[in-house]
């Protein structure tokens, strides 16, 4: 996206309309005023090849850096979006041991760890409604067992 093109509003004049509308209704909201829906959108219009909720596939470390340095989104919006985003259960489900991560265009842009991988688990596991505190504790030691024995060989 470039920055040059500038509208009347002050946001690049090739951002889609429906994005340039929706800024508009938020920039005056505060940040606790606006919901993790409106705010998914906006990213998701502006970068439609990252941010595809059926099918979402990991991101890039540091892509937060990447959208705040674009200036086209609002920093306190993209925090929104991306803390709603990756905490969605396909995207966790998505975070597996070595598969690729991608940048705002949708290109490859490093693989996922496997200590990251065991993170997103312990989370899609901590947010199951049906799990017990006491097996939900235990699943967590087992998983970081399994992270140390890995990192062992």
């Amino acid at each position: 996206m470039t920055l040059e093109k500038r509208c009347t509003s002050g946001y690049p004049s090739d951002l889609p309309e429906g994005a340039r509308k929706l800024l508009k209704q938020l920039e005056s909201r505060p940040e606790s005023e606006i919901m993790n829906s409106d705010a998914l959108r906006v990213v998701r219009l502006v970068w439609p090849k990252a941010f595809i909720v059926s099918s979402p596939r990991p991101l890039k470390v540091g892509i937060h850096k990447d959208m705040t340095s674009s200036n086209v989104v609002p920093a306190h919006i993209i925090g929104i979006a991306l803390r709603f985003f990756t905490m969605l259960e396909r995207y966790l489900i998505a975070i597996k041991p070595g598969v690729e991560r991608i940048d705002l265009n949708g290109q490859a842009a490093g693989k996922v760890k496997l200590s990251e991988a065991v993170d997103a688990e312990i989370k899609l596991f901590s947010n199951s409604a049906d799990a017990e505190p006491v097996e939900r504790i235990s699943t967590m030691i087992s998983k970081i067992r399994l992270l140390a024995v890995k990192k062992a060989k």
